[in-house]
């Protein structure tokens, strides 16, 4: 929906900086969704899916609006998450918690709230948003995408080259449920973090970012991305990928480099490799990823800063056997993955497997299948994810995970 010249006092103050006659334009929408999830796993006596002490859920709604005012945009997002009374007789647990004793109050909060500037082939993006970099970036796996409290600036001055530098100040990304009970900021890098010594506070105290995306030709790509978070880590990422004959190809390098508390830890150094194709109509992926482990001399995971290392961005991720296991120190995972639509659905089915000759407590084997379609007006995804994993201590499981939403 698009109104023109609408008076808003979120946007009153950007007006004012563009002059009295400023044009303000402004898009709404927003989204409402249900996420359901439970699990099974193989301990005698254990409960069943679907039973109401293995399953957690919450509803969400979220109102958007962006626009122009003058030379300037803006963005802003506000988003509440409730329970609406399943954990009565349907769920036990919640996505995000909330406030109060029991944490199953509503959660709500501004999720973006930022301004943009643009000049020639400059723009700059400042406030409250989501990003999406190599090692710290926005999740919407949950119910619940985190934000950060950023600076961005993006130039485009050099034909065929984007240059990219960024400050990150604050973030609401946890590790686990992905948003900080009801949805708080605090310094980015302030997390826990899961490691192969177990969890670890860490006090990160904001973040730097520089990079240079190259496109020297039309079907190749070369993303160079460096990283000071600050107390944690120094960290690099480069990757390349190239399409030929119809199969796409691409590579990666990373490395992080403790600094801070744990700077007497040995750097981790991760490469992957990854194919895809498309054959009568059937997309085919195949990935795979080596991550060091250096004799146990490794702290650090090759994965997002901001919500504790649970996800990552190397081609060999699952569902499950994200972060907290293909990105691991040790682990030498590969993926195949497989989608195709069948009429109005779209089926995905993905076999991941790691192992970790170091860390035997992050070897795992994962099979998913994904169904989406759309009923009605609705958006659905059933998930149903499978994993063992073989001899180590952990309990063999199967999950299945449902997501409705509007679009409005």
């Amino acid at each position: 929906m698009k109104i023109t010249k609408l008076s808003l006092a979120a946007i009153a103050a950007v007006a004012m900086t563009t002059g009295a006659m400023a044009e303000v334009t402004t898009e709404l929408s927003g989204n409402a969704k249900l996420f359901y999830e439970t699990q099974e796993n193989d301990t005698a006596g254990a409960d069943s899916l679907f039973n109401q002490s293995t399953a957690s859920g919450q509803a969400l709604v979220s109102v958007e609006a962006k626009g122009k005012a003058g030379v300037l945009g803006y963005g802003l997002k506000y988003t509440a998450v409730d329970t609406l009374g399943l954990e009565s007789n349907v769920v036990s647990g919640v996505r995000v918690l909330g406030t109060g004793a029991d944490s199953l109050n509503t959660a709500h909060w501004a999720e973006k709230a930022f301004i943009t500037y643009g000049m020639g082939n400059t723009t700059a993006k400042i406030g409250r948003q989501h990003l999406d970099t190599p090692l710290a970036f926005s999740e919407d796996w949950n119910i619940a995408t985190n934000s950060f409290d950023a600076a961005v600036l993006i130039n485009s001055d050099i034909e065929n080259v984007t240059l990219i530098g960024a400050y990150v100040g604050r973030g609401n990304g946890t590790k686990g449920r992905v948003v900080a009970q009801n949805g708080e900021f605090d310094e980015f890098g302030a997390n826990s973090y899961a490691t192969p010594l177990g969890d670890v506070a860490l006090a990160g105290s904001g973040a730097y970012a520089a990079a240079a995306l190259v496109k020297p030709m039309a079907d190749l790509g070369l993303n160079l991305w460096y990283y000071n978070v600050q107390n944690i880590a120094d960290a690099a990422w480069i990757d390349a990928n190239y399409a030929v004959n119809g199969i796409n190809l691409g590579a990666l390098y990373a490395q992080m480099m403790p600094t801070g508390q744990i700077k007497t830890y040995t750097d981790t150094t991760a490469y992957a490799v990854k194919a895809g194709t498309t054959v009568g109509g059937v997309s085919l992926l195949g990935a795979y990823s080596s991550v060091d482990a250096d004799n146990g001399k490794n702290v650090l995971p090759v994965a997002n800063v901001a919500t504790g290392f649970k996800k990552t961005k190397l081609p060999t991720a699952g569902v499950y056997n994200d972060g907290l296991i293909v990105a691991m120190p040790g682990s030498d995972a590969f993926k195949l993955q497989a989608g195709m639509p069948v009429g109005p659905v779209s089926l995905t089915a993905a076999y991941i497997s790691s192992t970790n000759d170091t860390y035997k407590q992050f070897e795992a084997n994962e099979f998913d299948v994904i169904v989406g379609t759309k009923i009605a007006d609705v958006n659905v995804k059933a998930m149903y994810f499978n994993r063992d994993f073989g001899e180590t201590a952990y309990t063999d499981h199967q999950n299945v995970r449902i997501i409705a939403g509007i679009d409005f």
